[in-house]
């Protein structure tokens, strides 16, 4: 079993995080009624359209959502990756892995 290294699964999951964020960005700016409709399902049972108004969407507030989200995500992957190694060397010790 390959361990997960700090840096590059934070890295793969930050630019996975961007990736992601561009399309929802996109996905908003063509269809803002629609995009907030998907996403009342994932916030189970808060009515965005309620509380959510169509916000100015500029490169500018795109740019720096996009920073945040990667920057955020990065450190998620390290931190991901550092409990994934210490859960594998756990593991390895009580002989259920190799």
């Amino acid at each position: 079993m390959k361990s997960h290294y700090l840096h590059p699964t934070g890295f793969a999951l930050g630019l996975t995080s961007g990736v992601l964020y561009t399309i929802c960005a996109l996905a908003f700016k063509l269809w803002p009624i629609q995009t907030l409709r998907f996403f009342n399902d994932w916030v189970h049972g808060i009515d965005l359209t309620l509380i959510g108004k169509i916000p100015q969407f500029t490169f500018w507030v795109y740019l720096k959502g996009l920073i945040e989200i990667v920057l955020s995500a990065y450190v998620a992957g390290i931190i991901f990756a550092w409990f994934y190694q210490k859960c594998e060397e756990h593991c390895k010790r009580k002989g259920w892995i190799k």
